[in-house]
C-alpha cells in the first residue's frame, strides 16, 4: 500500500520574523530604486528586508524574485557593515538563507544561517534567533544522519518560542516535529511531540486540529496501535468535515483512514475510504494522488477476491498517465501479479515477474520496497511449485526483517511463506515455529478485543453521524410541518386566488382587445408617419442638393466676375481704378473661398475658421507676392462658425492683411503679420490681425476715417454685433474684433 503525505507549511509562518509581517510592495521599479539609493540606515535597512521577503514569499516565485531576494539580502549587508549595525548584518544573513531555501538549494543556505544565529544570538531578539535556528534546522534533510540535527534544532526553536509565551507557534513546529519523527519511523517518540503539540492547542483553543490528528493517526498506525490510530484518523475526519476542508489535505485523511481498515482487513470500510479520497482528489484535479488512490483501491478489491474489478482498476490508474515513481510501479506490478494468480492466468502474470526478479538486485532501491518484492517474487514461486526458487527470495527477507521489520501484515505474510516452504522440504520443527509465529501476527492484527474496540470506533463514528443526519432530518421534519401547515393556509387562499384570478383574466382580455384594437390604430399611424418622414427626408435631401448647387454657383459667378474684373484692368491705365479692382477681386475671392469649401463639405452650415484663415492668407500672399519679406503666425482654434459670420470675417480679414501688405512694410522692410482666432470666453470670438511695422501716421484718426477699407471693417464689425479695435503705435498696428458666437446650424 502506498500512503502520502501532506507537505507542512507551517514552517513559512514561523519564518517570517516580526519585523516583516506587513505587507511589502513587490513592485520591480520600487525594489530598484530601493537598491540605488545610497541611504545607509536602519529604516532603510529593515525596508530592503521587508520587499527582500516579499518577493520571496510571492505564491509563484520566479528566477527574477529569487535573484530579488539575493540582492536586497546584499544590500542589507553592505549597509549594516557600513554603520556597523550587528542586527541588521544578522538580518541580512537570516535573508540570504531564506532565498537559498526559496529557489531549492537549502544546504547551500546552511553557511549563511549559522552567521545570522551567531549575530542575532549577540545583537537580534529572542525571536529573531528562533528564526535563525529554525531556518539552520531547514538545511539538513530528513536522512537519518541529519533528521536528529534538524530535530534538535526544530525543538530548540519550538523551546524559544515556549520560554517568550508564543504558545501557537510552538504547537506548530512541535507538530511538524512529529511529523518527521512519525515518517522517520520514530513513532514513540512522534507521539510524544504530537501530543504535547495537541495539548497546547486544545488550552489556546485552537479548532483546527484535523492536519494534528491525522499525524496521531499515522504513528500509532507505524507502533502497530491501530484502535488508537483509527480513533485519531476518524477525528481528523470529522474535524476536516466540520471545518469544511477542501484542500489537498482532506484527500490525505481519507487515504489514512482507508490504510488504517486494510491494516486490519477491513476491506469493505477500506474501499469505502479510498472511493472518498479519489472524489476529492478528483475534485482538486490532482492526477497523480487519484492514481495512486486507484491502486490502494485496487489491493483492497483484491483482497476482497475481486480480482477482475481490482484489474480494471489498475488500468485505469495506467491511463490517468505513466506511473513514475517507483514504489507506485513496484505496487502496481506486484498487484497484478497476484491477481493474474488468484486468476490462474499464469502467461500474463510472468512479464510482471521477471519485471519484479530485477528489483532486489538493484543496490539502489529503497529496502522496505525490496522486501515487499521478496515476498511477493516467493509467494508467485511457491504457487508454481518451485520451492526451492522461493527459499533463496525469503531467506533473504528474513536476513533484512531486523533492520527493516515492515508492518504487521507484512510480517505476518513473510512467516506464512516461510512455513509453507518448511512444509514442502519437511522441516516440520521450523515450519510449526513459523506457523505460530504467523498465528501470533494474524491475531495481532484481528485480535478478538482489538477488532471490538475498532468496531466500537467505528460505530461510535458512525452513530455520531447518524444522530447528527437524525438531528437534521428532523430538523427537516419540522420545516415540512411547517410547510404543510402553510400549504393548507395557502391552498385556501389559492382557491380565493383562482377565482379572482379568473376574473382578472377576463378583465385582461378585455384590456387585450382593447389594446390590439388601439395598436392597429397606432400602427396605421406609424405607417403614415413613415411614410411622411420618407417625404421629408427626401424634401431635406433635395434641399442639401439645392444649397450645395447654390453654393457651387455663387463660388461660379464669383469667380466669373474676378475673371471678368481681371479683364477689365487689362484695359486700364489708371493706378487707382487698377488698385480698386484688385482690391474687389480679393473681396470676392474671400467670399469665393467659404462658397467652395461649403460645397466639398458634408456641414453647409459651418466654416472651419482653422481652414479658411489659412487658405485666405496664404493666396494674399501669393496674390501681392510678399515673398520671404512679410512672415505670417497664425494661431488659430479649430472652430466651427456659421456662414452667415464667416462671410463679414473674411471680407475682414482680407481688408486687415491687405493693409499690412501694402502700408505695413515700406521698402525692403521685413517683419511679422500676426493673426490670432480663438475662444474668449464661452460666448464669444475674437479674430486678431497684429502686424509689427511703422503703424499709421499720428495724424490718423480711425473714427473720422473715411477710407473705404476702414469704413468696410467697420461695417461688418457691427453687422456681426460685434466690437471693433484698431490700435496703432510706433511698433505696428493691432486690430481686433470681438464678436458672441451663433449657433451652427450643421447640415450632414
Amino acid at each position: 500500500m502506498i500512503n502520502f503525505r501532506r507537505q507542512l507549511l507551517l514552517l513559512i509562518h514561523l519564518l517570517i520574523p516580526a519585523a516583516i509581517l506587513a505587507q511589502a510592495d513587490t513592485d520591480t521599479g520600487k525594489a530598484g530604486e530601493l537598491l540605488r539609493t545610497d541611504k545607509a540606515d536602519t529604516a532603510t535597512i529593515y525596508r530592503m528586508l521587508r520587499v527582500g521577503e516579499a518577493f520571496l514569499d510571492k505564491p509563484e516565485s520566479r528566477e527574477e524574485d529569487m535573484n530579488m531576494g539575493f540582492r536586497m539580502a546584499d544590500a542589507m549587508e553592505s549597509r549594516s557593515r557600513k554603520i556597523n549595525y550587528l542586527r541588521g548584518l544578522g538580518l541580512s544573513k537570516l535573508l540570504r538563507a531564506k532565498a537559498f531555501r526559496e529557489s531549492g538549494q537549502a544546504e547551500k543556505g546552511r553557511t549563511s544561517s549559522e552567521q545570522a544565529l551567531q549575530l542575532l544570538s549577540q545583537a537580534g531578539t529572542e525571536k529573531e534567533k528562533a528564526q535563525a535556528i529554525i531556518e539552520l534546522g531547514g538545511t539538513y534533510s530528513n536522512d537519518a544522519k541529519d533528521l536528529p540535527r534538524k530535530i534538535a534544532l526544530y525543538q530548540q526553536g519550538a523551546d524559544i518560542f515556549l520560554k517568550n509565551g508564543e504558545e501557537l507557534p510552538a504547537a506548530q513546529l512541535k507538530e511538524f516535529i512529529g511529523d518527521l519523527l512519525q515518517v522517520n519511523g520514530s513513532y514513540s517518540d512522534a507521539e510524544q511531540v504530537l501530543q504535547e503539540a495537541l495539548s497546547i492547542y486544545k488550552k489556546k483553543g485552537y479548532e483546527r486540529l484535523q492536519g494534528l490528528y491525522s499525524i496521531l493517526g499515522e504513528a500509532y498506525h507505524g507502533s502497530n496501535n491501530f484502535v488508537q490510530s483509527l480513533r485519531y484518523n476518524l477525528l481528523a475526519v470529522e474535524t476536516a468535515e466540520k471545518m469544511n476542508e477542501q484542500g489537498p489535505l482532506m484527500t490525505t485523511i481519507y487515504n489514512r483512514v482507508g490504510l488504517n481498515y486494510y491494516s486490519v482487513h477491513y476491506y469493505d470500510q477500506a474501499f469505502d475510504y479510498f472511493d472518498k479520497a479519489l472524489a476529492h482528489a478528483r475534485y482538486l484535479r490532482d492526477t497523480g494522488t487519484a492514481r495512486t488512490l486507484l491502486l490502494n483501491m485496487s489491493d483492497a478489491l483484491r483482497h476482497r477476491g475481486e480480482y477482475s474489478r481490482s484489474l480494471d482498476t489498475l488500468f485505469a490508474a495506467g491511463k490517468l498517465g505513466p506511473i513514475v515513481l517507483s514504489n507506485e510501479i513496484v505496487q502496481a506490478k506486484i498487484s497484478y501479479l497476484k491477481n493474474y494468480m488468484a486468476l490462474n492466468a499464469w502467461q500474463k502474470a510472468a512479464p510482471h515477474y521477471e519485471y519484479l526478479k530485477k528489483i532486489p538486485e538493484d543496490d539502489h532501491q529503497d529496502k522496505g520496497i525490496v522486501q515487499a518484492v521478496r515476498l511477493a517474487i516467493a509467494g508467485y514461486l511457491q504457487s508454481a511449485g518451485l520451492f526451492s526458487k522461493a527459499e533463496k527470495y525469503i531467506r533473504d527477507y528474513q536476513r533484512d526483517m531486523k533492520e527493516v521489520p515492515g508492518g504487521l501484515v507484512r510480517q505476518s505474510e513473510g512467516e506464512y511463506l516461510a512455513f509453507r516452504a518448511d512444509s514442502a522440504i519437511g522441516n516440520l520443527p521450523s515450519a510449526i515455529i513459523h506457523y505460530q509465529r504467523f498465528k501470533q501476527l494474524s491475531d495481532s492484527v484481528t485480535g478478538t478485543n482489538q477488532s471490538k474496540q475498532l468496531d466500537v470506533l467505528r460505530l461510535q463514528f458512525e452513530t455520531e453521524r447518524k444522530d447528527k443526519d437524525i438531528e437534521l432530518l428532523t430538523q427537516k421534519s419540522k420545516l415540512q410541518e411547517i410547510s404543510l401547515q402553510k400549504g393548507r393556509v395557502f391552498r385556501n387562499v389559492i382557491m380565493g386566488g383562482i377565482a379572482m384570478l379568473l376574473l382578472i383574466l377576463a378583465l385582461l382580455y378585455n384590456r387585450y382587445r382593447l389594446k390590439k384594437r388601439n395598436a392597429f390604430r397606432l400602427e396605421k399611424q406609424r405607417e403614415a408617419i413613415n411614410a411622411q418622414n420618407e417625404l421629408l427626408k427626401k424634401l431635406v435631401d433635395e434641399k442639401e442638393w439645392l444649397l450645395k448647387e447654390i453654393h457651387h454657383r455663387v463660388k461660379n459667378n464669383l469667380q466669373i466676375i474676378i475673371s471678368l474684373l481681371n479683364t477689365q484692368s487689362r484695359y486700364l491705365d489708371n493706378a487707382d481704378a487698377l488698385a480698386a479692382i484688385k482690391n474687389s477681386q480679393h473681396r470676392m475671392y474671400a467670399m469665393s473661398l467659404i462658397h467652395q469649401r461649403l460645397y466639398h463639405t458634408d456641414n453647409l452650415g459651418a466654416i472651419d475658421m482653422h481652414w479658411y484663415i489659412r487658405e485666405l492668407t496664404g493666396f494674399m500672399q501669393e496674390s501681392f507676392d510678399t515673398g520671404s519679406k512679410i512672415t505670417f503666425c497664425i494661431n488659430s482654434e479649430a472652430i466651427q462658425v456659421d456662414v452667415v459670420q464667416a462671410v463679414p470675417l473674411g471680407l475682414i480679414l482680407n481688408e486687415a492683411v491687405s493693409n499690412a501688405i501694402k502700408y505695413a512694410f515700406p521698402g525692403d522692410r521685413h517683419g511679422v503679420v500676426e493673426i490670432t482666432f480663438k475662444k474668449n470666453g464661452a460666448q464669444y470670438y475674437l479674430l486678431s490681425i497684429a502686424d509689427d511695422g511703422i503703424g499709421l501716421r499720428d495724424s490718423f484718426i480711425p473714427e473720422e476715417s473715411c477710407s473705404l477699407g476702414m469704413s468696410l471693417m467697420k461695417g461688418l464689425a457691427e453687422q456681426l454685433e460685434g466690437s471693433f479695435h484698431l490700435n496703432s503705435t510706433a511698433n505696428g498696428v493691432a486690430i481686433q474684433v470681438l464678436f458672441s458666437a451663433k449657433t451652427t446650424h450643421q447640415t450632414t
